[in-house]
């Protein structure tokens, strides 16, 4: 029976617990919102580690000063989905101009060349396997959009021009990547089988993609920090949200944003 709510519910025993902490952070608890932030705090440093070639140290003040101003508008999002859509604003709005998206890595380089927001929905897609009904409803896209988005990130990180592909290319590389996001299902993917029979060059990008998955996994752990470095970004949020009110909406920004997430400040930080 918990399972069927779950699946009815699009959840999961992670965002439920998510959303917990989220309800005890607004109400101004500091150790609830540290659980809550402790959650992302990788994505937030893997995103600025694949957007361009700086110092560890200024990638993780940056996330520190970003955690600490959201707990500052927390009480604006009325959804853990709000939550994640100022964070991925935040992100996408801080990424630093690049200056330098140089690396020994080819595929690194690939990554950083994307646009932030395409960037954005990779990372959180593939890196930290957040679900595709999850990732779109943050981008604020249906999930057709979603998926058109990753089929060109992928084709774009298997160094294949997206322009270059025919229509019933693209149309067919967009079906594998919903069938790489659903459970296996025999007769859809037999048929898939058929289309990608007719289309070489999305067989080539489909191979060279699964390929690909294991240094994806070893580009994540590259820009995770160790625990000394993420138990002192942790500390240094702690530390600052104590010194910062938080700011509440007016009454108006709450009735409107609880029927649709759209009052709410930009976050910019130095």
């Amino acid at each position: 029976m918990q399972r069927y709510l779950l699946q009815l519910t699009h959840s999961s025993p992670e965002r439920q617990a998510r959303r917990s902490l989220l309800a005890a952070a607004k109400r101004s608890d500091p150790e609830s919102y540290l659980a809550l932030a402790a959650n992302y705090l990788d994505l937030a440093q893997v995103y600025f580690g694949n957007s361009l070639h700086e110092p560890h140290q200024i990638r993780q003040d940056r996330c520190g000063q970003i955690f600490t101003v959201l707990w500052q508008h927390l009480p604006y999002a009325e959804r853990l989905s709000d939550f994640e859509y100022m964070l991925a604003c935040s992100l996408i709005d801080n990424t630093p101009d690049p200056r330098s998206i140089q690396s020994q890595d080819a595929l690194v380089v690939r990554i950083r060349q994307l646009d932030p927001r395409v960037r954005f929905a990779l990372l959180a897609y593939e890196f930290e396997r957040w679900s595709s009904r999850w990732v779109a409803l943050v981008m604020r896209i249906q999930p057709k959009a979603l998926h058109e988005m990753l089929a060109e990130a992928r084709c774009e990180l298997c160094n294949v021009s997206w322009g270059s592909l025919s229509s019933k290319e693209k149309a067919c590389l967009v079906a594998v990547s919903y069938a790489l996001d659903k459970c296996p299902n025999l007769r859809v993917n037999r048929a898939l089988s058929q289309r990608i029979a007719d289309c070489p060059r999305i067989s080539e990008i489909k191979a060279q993609w699964l390929e690909m998955r294991s240094e994806m996994v070893e580009i994540r752990h590259r820009y995770i920090p160790n625990q000394r470095d993420r138990e002192a970004c942790l500390d240094r949020i702690f530390s600052d949200i104590h010194k910062k009110p938080m700011h509440h909406p007016a009454l108006v920004d709450r009735v409107l944003n609880a029927v649709h997430f759209s009052r709410h400040a930009r976050i910019r930080v130095s």
